[in-house]
């Protein structure tokens, strides 16, 4: 049996129009999606039909025909919610992708994952071990920050599921070039922040895209978010472009957590559009072989 993990993310730090296409910068968070890779007979699913799509590059990949690899069977473990921006999809992909080399024996890069998964669907940064901004489409710009600011978050788990490809289709090129501007401004301040490690410049940043993203999918009550979270000590917020998660970014010497959770849990805005509110860490991304 070989065995791989990789990381889920709580949305984007930073998404939209970008040195003119669209980019990205997800971060890792501690909660994972696990693949099992043995001999056997495969199990089609719903679940597993993607997963199956990347077993079967990989081999093509490496130029081994992908009809030997029917004699595969693959197993999920996520604990990643689906549809609400996690990168569910893309932790699986990740990291069936590694399992699958390491079977053939081979030794694949993340830049290699990257590309195999952009082939399949739109891909979120977390397959990188670095923070990086990437493009999310075609996979033709990637660029490393270095490591995950050592801060902390609390996610905000929407209650609408969204079809990342479904809402792909909707025509926003237009709008996100209106919003070029502010990502330039937003990008700049993150830059900023990881030259300084300045976790609360990158926050702020997050914001900034958090914001102007409201004019491609609108979550209601973002400001009322942003204005308690950040009156609490936070340091700012960042959401999901295409899901309906909302994280909290904070370090505890600062943030007020449980009179924030008290007094967001009585609002009308979060009582009618979020399920649940959890703890997570920044980690390093990337899938790994256990």
């Amino acid at each position: 049996m070989i065995q791989a993990l990789c990381p889920a993310s709580c949305g984007e730090l930073i998404q939209g129009w970008i040195h003119g296409s669209e980019k990205l910068i997800s971060y890792s968070i501690n909660c994972y999606s696990l693949v099992s890779l043995t001999e056997g007979r495969r199990q089609e699913s719903n679940s597993l039909t993607k997963a199956y799509k990347m077993i079967n590059k990989v081999f093509e990949y490496y130029k081994v025909p992908s009809r030997q690899s029917k004699g595969l069977k693959l197993e999920k473990q996520s604990y990643i919610p689906v549809g609400k921006g996690m990168a569910s999809s893309t932790a699986d992909l990740a990291a069936t992708a590694l399992a699958t080399a390491a079977y053939l024996g081979k030794k694949i890069s993340q830049a290699e994952i990257a590309s195999l998964c952009v082939e399949i669907e739109p891909t979120d940064s977390i397959i990188f071990s670095d923070i990086t901004l990437f493009d999310h489409l075609q996979g033709a710009f990637i660029k490393h920050y270095g490591s995950n600011p050592e801060g902390k978050l609390l996610l905000l788990e929407g209650r609408q599921a969204i079809d990342t490809i479904e809402f792909r289709r909707t025509k926003m090129t237009t709008i996100l070039k209106e919003q070029g501007p502010k990502l330039q401004k937003a990008l700049q301040l993150f830059e900023e922040g990881v030259k300084t490690q300045d976790f609360k410049k990158m926050a702020e940043a997050a914001t900034i895209s958090s914001l102007a993203n409201q004019a491609i999918l609108y979550k209601d009550g973002l400001e009322e978010i942003i204005e308690l979270s950040c009156n609490m000590g936070a340091f700012g917020v960042n959401i999901a472009h295409s899901g309906s998660v909302v994280g909290i970014l904070y370090e505890d010497r600062y943030f007020d957590q449980e009179a924030f959770i008290r007094l967001i849990k009585g609002k009308e805005y979060f009582i009618k559009n979020y399920e649940s509110i959890q703890q997570y860490e920044m980690v390093q991304g990337g899938a790994v072989l256990i």
